[in-house]
């Protein structure tokens, strides 16, 4: 007896899957053929999605997306590893429509990020091998760990202020020194309640301040990691760019190579000036919104610094404040210093004071 039972053989055939991953659920949309075939919800887990995609279309040769986010890359790296080609891509470069605007839900994000991946439309962004991944996560930290610093410093402050308690004359200008933290223990209070919160929040001011001494040093050690340690003396070589930054380049940027021109550095970073052209009209305005937070903190940090060291930074500085600001013209700095980043990494040079590029 002749068996009819026959499954749907998908070989040679190409199929775009767009996630959309939350917490608690992944909302999942097929592709094919110029179509949208399918969505559906499933719980997150990425051996459920590969089991789901090879069992109901076999053979076929799968291109899956999703929008980076809290998740981070482990999805991308389990796909991958399922030989299932996956990417991951920024959320503003997904094409949208003002009705998907107006009308958004899981699965049309889904929808949407599976139609851009079939027309060609995404770009992936870099993804970082697990140990830079690390790294990235620890330098990162730090940096988290600084700002919950300065905000206990800040309800310090403000709960002096309450109390109509001025600061003496050498501690005025957030001068938080061993004997500033003595000063504070030993003020007279009303009231015992009032004493126990103030020594509460300068508890917590010490000990933060201690894990952030120990995240440095552990930073600092990681730079003399063979992978890390020649790249870092050059970029140390550079006015304005201490350890720190350093560590922060590193593990931001990771490979200088990656960046085919400082053009895309200089756009990654967001230092470009945004434009408004239309016809024979031309429009620039201040750089745009988009940019790499952290990098682009630490650069303008740095050129402040820097136009102190470095004689033609210096006389860059001078020239550019007669026809700006100088938050303007520090701004101009930090792209020429990232242009001198970009050049020593690239070249592997040491950096030369006074020199124009």
């Amino acid at each position: 007896m002749t068996n009819l039972k026959q499954r749907a053989d998908f070989i040679g055939k190409s199929i775009c899957v767009g996630i959309d991953v939350h917490l608690k659920s992944w909302d999942v949309s097929i592709w094919f053929d110029k179509e949208h075939i399918r969505s559906f919800r499933q719980p997150p887990e990425a051996a459920k999605l590969i089991a789901t995609l090879k069992r109901d279309y076999p053979n076929a040769q799968f291109h899956c997306a999703y929008e980076a986010g809290f998740s981070g890359y482990s999805l991308q790296r389990q796909l991958n590893g399922a030989d299932i080609p996956c990417i991951v891509v920024n959320p503003a470069d997904v094409p949208q429509t003002d009705k998907g605007r107006k009308t958004k839900t899981d699965r049309s994000d889904s929808k949407r990020i599976a139609e851009a991946l079939h027309a060609g439309q995404l770009r992936a962004i870099y993804v970082p091998d697990k140990m830079t991944e690390g790294n990235r996560r620890l330098v990162r930290y730090r940096q988290q760990l600084l700002r919950d610093l300065q905000r206990s410093k800040v309800r310090v402050k403000h709960f002096l202020y309450q109390q109509g308690m001025e600061l003496p004359t050498p501690y005025n200008k957030n001068n938080w020194s061993n004997q500033f933290i003595a000063w504070l223990k030993e003020l007279p209070h009303e009231n015992e309640m009032d004493k126990h919160t103030l020594g509460k929040m300068v508890e917590q001011i010490e000990t933060q301040r201690k894990e952030v001494t120990l995240l440095t040093k552990k930073i600092q050690e990681m730079l003399t990691h063979q992978s890390y340690q020649k790249t870092a003396s050059l970029l140390l070589s550079i006015p304005g760019i201490g350890q720190l930054t350093t560590a922060t380049l590193l593990v931001e940027l990771v490979d200088i190579k990656r960046f085919p021109s400082f053009a895309h550095l200089n756009s990654f970073i967001g230092f470009c000036p945004g434009e408004h052209s239309s016809g024979e009209g031309e429009r620039k305005g201040h750089i745009i919104s988009r940019h790499h937070k952290i990098l682009r903190s630490l650069l303008i940090e740095a050129a402040w610094i820097a136009i102190r060291h470095d004689p033609a930074l210096t006389l860059a500085y001078s020239e550019l404040k007669k026809n700006m600001t100088g938050k303007r013209a520090i701004t101009r700095i930090a792209r020429k210093l990232l242009n001198r980043i970009y050049h020593v990494w690239l070249k592997k040079e040491d950096y030369e004071k006074g020199t124009v590029i």
